[in-house]
């Protein structure tokens, strides 16, 4: 196949487009919300067959091979959970290719409000309620971020300051979600 990541200006690396279902009939987001939103498993296989394949071409053989690569799971906006399909994908990705599990490193720590504004200056308000399970592991090389639906990104680079913080190197800390939200117009 040659399914590959697109990357957004903030560094988010994504595999598809999502388009809310009242903007656009569109298989693959009605696929990633049936999956998500309702806990569907019709399609998870498929979605991470896709995932597979477009870590495999972003880190190439060497680099899977010699660097010990982590998955950290973006968690919910409720505090102390995950979603379970995101964190299901996230066990597929460790064991296909041998990453070490930190799924649960980043944590919620109270609530969040959804926020309307988005934009990378709201990953403050994110960090208020977010932090670290323990520490960030020295010996790992590149950690991965696995988000399921990203919006502004804030989040995400919410999540990377946190790992940053924690000692992770900033430019060994990648960014993924499974979609990004597109607004039509």
């Amino acid at each position: 196949g040659n399914m590959k990541f697109r990357e957004t200006d903030d560094e988010v690396l994504y595999l598809y487009p999502y388009f809310s279902l009242s903007e656009k009939n569109d298989r693959k987001s009605k696929e990633v919300y049936q999956m998500f939103k309702k806990g569907w498993d019709t399609y998870f296989q498929g979605i991470c067959e896709d995932l597979f394949e477009a870590v495999e071409r972003y880190f190439d053989e060497e680099t899977r091979d010699w660097c010990t690569i982590a998955v950290a799971v973006m968690p919910s906006h409720i505090k102390g959970t995950y979603g379970e399909k995101l964190s299901e994908m996230a066990a597929e990705l460790a064991g296909e290719f041998g990453f070490r599990d930190a799924s649960e490193l980043i944590q919620r720590t109270k609530d969040k409000v959804k926020s309307t504004d988005g934009g990378l200056r709201d990953a403050g308000a994110h960090l208020e309620t977010m932090g670290l399970a323990g520490p960030v592991d020295g010996d790992v090389d590149i950690f991965i971020i696995l988000d399921d639906i990203t919006t502004s990104g804030s989040s995400l680079e919410a999540a990377k300051r946190l790992l940053v913080e924690g000692g992770a190197d900033e430019r060994s800390v990648i960014k993924i979600a499974i979609a990004k939200t597109m607004h039509d117009g």
